[in-house]
C-alpha cells in the first residue's frame, strides 16, 4: 500500500487513538526578519559605496585623459574656450587659486607654470565631459546652488579641487542621495555652516533637521 504520510503529522500511537496531530511549524519572528532585512540593507550599501568609488575612479582616470589631451594646445586658446563656454574671468581664476589679473597676463601670453597649465586644462577637460552628460551651458550650470536652501554651487566645489563630486551630480545615472553625499563630503555640518542666508534650519515635527524661510 502507497504510504501517504506526512512528516509534519504525528501518530499518537502510544494512546492506540489513531489521534494525527500537526507538528509544531518554524517560527518567523518579526524581530528575525528585520535582522536579514538590516543586513541586506548594509550590504546593499556597501555595495553601493564601492560602485560609487569605482565610478569616481574610472571618471577621474577619464578627466586626466582629456586634461592631457587638452593641456596640448597654449594656455591663451584654452581661456578663450573656457570664455567662449561662458566662465567669467573671476570664476576661472577662482577655481585654478590665481588672481584674476594673473590670469589676464596669461591671455595676452605671459608665461604660465606648467601646474597652472594643467589645472586651465582640467577645467576645460571637466567642461568637455558635462557636455556629454547633455549639460547645457556647464558654466551657468555650475554656478547653480547644488540644493534649495543650501550656499554650495559646483563652483564652490571645484574650488575645493572636488572634480569627481562634480561629475557625480552630474551623472544621468546618479541616483537619490547623491547630493546629501556631496553635501557631507563637503562638510558634514553643512545643515549649519552651508545653509542659505535667507534660510534657516529647524527639527520639524517628525524629528528631521530641514530649512525654512527666516522671519
Amino acid at each position: 500500500m502507497t504510504s501517504f504520510a506526512n512528516p509534519r503529522l504525528r501518530d499518537d500511537t502510544t494512546s492506540g487513538t489513531g489521534d494525527y496531530r500537526l507538528g509544531k511549524l518554524p517560527e518567523s519572528t518579526a524581530s528575525s526578519l528585520c535582522d536579514v532585512l538590516d543586513v541586506g540593507y548594509r550590504s546593499a550599501s556597501d555595495l553601493k559605496d564601492q560602485f560609487r568609488k569605482r565610478r569616481q575612479a574610472q571618471h577621474l582616470l577619464k578627466l586626466d585623459e582629456k586634461t592631457t589631451e587638452r593641456a596640448r594646445s597654449a594656455p591663451p586658446q584654452v581661456l578663450e574656450q573656457l570664455a567662449d563656454f561662458g566662465f567669467a574671468w573671476r570664476d576661472i581664476a577662482r577655481v585654478i587659486g590665481v588672481s584674476v589679473p594673473a590670469i589676464t597676463k596669461w591671455r595676452k601670453g605671459a608665461g604660465v607654470t606648467g601646474q597652472n597649465r594643467l589645472k586651465i586644462a582640467r577645467l576645460l577637460a571637466l567642461t568637455d565631459m558635462l557636455s556629454e552628460r547633455f549639460i547645457d551651458e556647464p558654466a551657468s550650470w555650475l554656478e547653480v546652488p547644488i540644493a534649495d536652501g543650501v550656499a554650495l554651487t559646483g563652483m564652490d566645489v571645484l574650488e575645493r579641487g572636488r572634480y569627481e563630486l562634480v561629475l557625480d551630480l552630474a551623472s544621468p545615472h546618479t541616483g537619490d542621495g547623491t547630493t546629501e553625499y556631496v553635501l557631507n563630503e563637503i562638510d558634514p555640518n553643512w545643515r549649519d555652516s552651508l545653509a542659505d542666508n535667507t534660510f534657516e534650519s529647524f527639527v520639524a515635527d517628525d524629528g528631521v533637521v530641514s530649512l525654512r524661510l527666516k522671519g
